[in-house]
């Protein structure tokens, strides 16, 4: 394997994969959290309730266990390489302000594990993403419920000098692990409740499903399980101006655990597996290629306070 270290900060991507240049992303208005089960008495509201000043460092680490797909030299052009990574983020210090609470989050070392096989082209790309992202980072507004009701992310380079697979996974983390949506109604231990977002992978538009259920808690701590379930209808992205995805079928499911804490803005840790199926056609003016892809990946996050 080949280890190239990113000193950058993914940070952009974290608010969302469509964000623009140098605007105010905030969240997508179609974030939905439903409560299917209120569990057992005693039930009580799960509230975030961060303190000013608060830091907190996370390791977050992805990593393939199982990959096949059709390789081509077109859909190395449209996804490239896909590498498994390391990145090591910063959270805070937070400020409180009248919605919740405020924090900066930036990436500042990432570690990207290439596969055997690598081409000088391939990696000079990753290199050139490296320099577009050097030094980015962002702020973000959440409210006491853990929804991001605001974000302020400077995109200096443009999303297209970033890998797709980069972007996707860590606005799954972000959306999914870290920091975990809560439901208004007050619920005990048993408790289950959906979170469901519009998200776009690649340019394409897929429908995100995370279902929670509240295995335990002690004080301001407490531990989920997790089930994630993305799907994209049949549709027609642009991945350039020459090439075309034609989604025919698309499905992710992940599922693992979460371990939180209500005075602190990340996760204290998660672990996901996840699967994915991918049925495309690349679309050039040349010709039509059709390909298949799956994929099995384990995520693992630790974070420690500073405080």
């Amino acid at each position: 394997m080949k280890n190239i270290i990113l000193g950058a900060c993914f940070l952009g991507l974290l608010a969302t994969v469509g964000c623009k240049k140098n605007k105010t992303t905030p969240p997508p208005p179609e974030l939905t959290v439903t409560l299917i089960d209120p569990g057992q008495a005693p039930l009580e509201p799960l509230r975030y309730a961060i303190a000013a000043d608060t830091v907190v460092n996370t390791l977050l680490d992805i990593r393939d266990v199982e990959a096949s797909a059709e390789q081509s030299e077109d859909s190395a052009d449209a996804f490239g390489v896909l590498p498994g990574f390391r990145l090591l983020m910063h959270a805070g210090p937070t400020v409180l302000i009248p919605k919740g609470f405020r924090y900066i989050l930036r990436i500042s070392k990432a570690e990207s594990v290439l596969p055997e096989g690598v081409t000088e082209r391939q990696t000079q790309e990753v290199e050139q993403g490296v320099k577009a992202l050097r030094g980015m980072r962002g702020r973000f507004d959440v409210n006491p419920q853990g929804i991001v009701v605001d974000a302020d992310v400077p995109w200096a380079q443009g999303q297209e000098r970033i890998h797709p697979r980069v972007a996707i996974t860590i606005g799954n983390v972000r959306s999914a692990v870290a920091t975990i949506p809560l439901p208004l109604e007050p619920v005990g231990v048993g408790a289950v409740w959906e979170v469901r977002r519009p998200l776009r992978i690649w340019s394409a538009r897929v429908v995100q499903v995370t279902r929670y259920e509240l295995t335990d808690r002690i004080g301001s701590r407490f531990r989920v399980a997790i089930k994630v379930h993305q799907e994209a209808k049949p549709q027609v992205a642009d991945l350039n101006p020459q090439l075309e995805m034609h989604v025919r079928g698309y499905e992710m499911h992940a599922q693992g655990h979460a371990l939180a804490d209500l005075t602190l803005p990340l996760a204290l840790e998660a672990s996901l597996e996840s699967s994915s199926a991918a049925d495309i056609a690349l679309v050039s003016p040349e010709k039509t290629e059709p390909l298949m892809s799956a994929r099995r990946s384990i995520l693992r996050l630790v974070s420690k306070s500073e405080r």
